[in-house]
């Protein structure tokens, strides 16, 4: 991991509606906070993005979990919310368990 930067991994999936997606981040180290704002979306800013911490542990620091539904590059900017609130939560949910898992900072 480069000083100064976070280890982010990243999980894009596409759904079945056309032209959409769904982009789970996770983010660690001690610049995870100010890296997830530098990811061209501002967490907050788009709808339907969902967010959680977990701390972890030795130099991981606190662990910051994205969940976001994007229309395909080819769609423009418009973003819909195909996938419901407690569906995004439950992705999440499970995207973080297993990010955790992989990089020692386990999410119960």
């Amino acid at each position: 991991m480069p000083a100064g930067r976070a280890l982010t991994e990243e999980c894009s999936l596409n759904l079945p509606a056309k032209d959409r997606r769904v982009r789970l981040t996770a983010y660690y180290g001690p610049s995870a906070q100010q890296e997830m704002y530098l990811d061209k979306r501002y967490p907050g800013s788009v709808k339907g993005a969902l967010m959680r911490s977990h701390p972890c542990k030795g130099a991981l620091d606190t662990a910051y979990f994205k969940f976001e539904e994007l229309p395909s590059e080819d769609a423009g900017k418009s973003v819909r919310n195909t996938v419901r609130a407690e569906d995004g939560r439950r992705l999440l949910t499970a995207f973080a368990t297993a990010s955790g898992a992989r990089h020692g900072c386990p999410v119960g």
